[in-house]
């Protein structure tokens, strides 16, 4: 069984020989959401519900980082996120297990064509849990880490449609297809007909943007029209 994204962190914590220091290590941080106690995104997470599931693949390092956004995903849907660190050779056994369950339809969200592919138009039509793998890391380590795991070399991969990468992504990169975990989360849920779920979770990861920022610049966040759909989202 795999654990969820506060338990692989303190595991890591506990495994780790030395401190990880953050930028902006003397401020005082929420210990949930990672940002400083006066911009808190706590308060606006919403609770979602999916057909779709997520797995993240951690560098193992990026369980640490106050700036990781795949941890917004296990937040907005606890029930439906599986998290592993990535291992070259030996990957966990209860994550072998979830690849290879016939009730799963697993797919790695990456733009790579030198394995099987899998349709967007799969995602809507199948009868199978959507699983999407996401490797969470800089670019260069999601790329080594699908080149050097064999064990990965069966499972389809899905590039995100050209369209939507254009409409979804809300911060700069020197590619379209470079995205934060949490945007590249959205369109896939967008994709598999989960508009409502995929639009929440880019209103908090826009609210987690500007509240990192607030704690970067050392003020506090203003509050907008997007803190207000989730706030009213949560009263539901």
């Amino acid at each position: 069984m795999l654990l969820n994204f506060q338990q692989l962190r303190a595991k890591r914590i506990a495994e780790a020989t030395r401190e990880f220091r953050a930028r902006g290590k003397s401020v005082v941080r929420c210990a949930t959401c990672q940002l400083a106690d006066y911009a808190c995104v706590c308060r606006f997470r919403p609770q979602l519900q999916s057909r779709s599931e997520f797995v993240l693949l951690l560098h193992r390092n990026e369980v640490f980082k106050p700036t990781n956004t795949g941890r917004l995903i296990a937040e907005v849907l606890p029930q439906q996120t599986h998290v592993s660190c990535w291992h070259r050779t030996e990957p966990e056994a209860g994550l072998l297990q979830l690849l290879a369950a016939d009730e799963r339809q697993c797919c790695i969200v990456f733009p790579d064509e030198n394995g099987p592919q899998l349709a967007t138009t799969d995602l809507e039509t199948t009868r199978k849990i959507n699983s999407f793998i996401l490797l969470d890391g800089t670019w260069k380590q999601a790329r080594r880490m699908i080149t050097l795991s064999r064990w990965l070399d069966e499972v389809p991969r899905l590039k995100l449609p050209d369209t939507l990468l254009r409409g979804y992504a809300v911060r700069k990169s020197a590619h379209a297809y470079q995205l934060a975990t949490a945007e590249a989360a959205a369109l896939c849920l967008e994709l598999a007909g989960e508009q409502q779920q995929s639009h929440t979770l880019l209103d908090y990861f826009t609210v987690f943007n500007r509240h990192y920022e607030a704690t970067r610049g050392c003020y506090a966040p203003e509050v907008g029209d997007v803190h207000t759909r989730l706030l009213e989202q949560n009263n539901l």
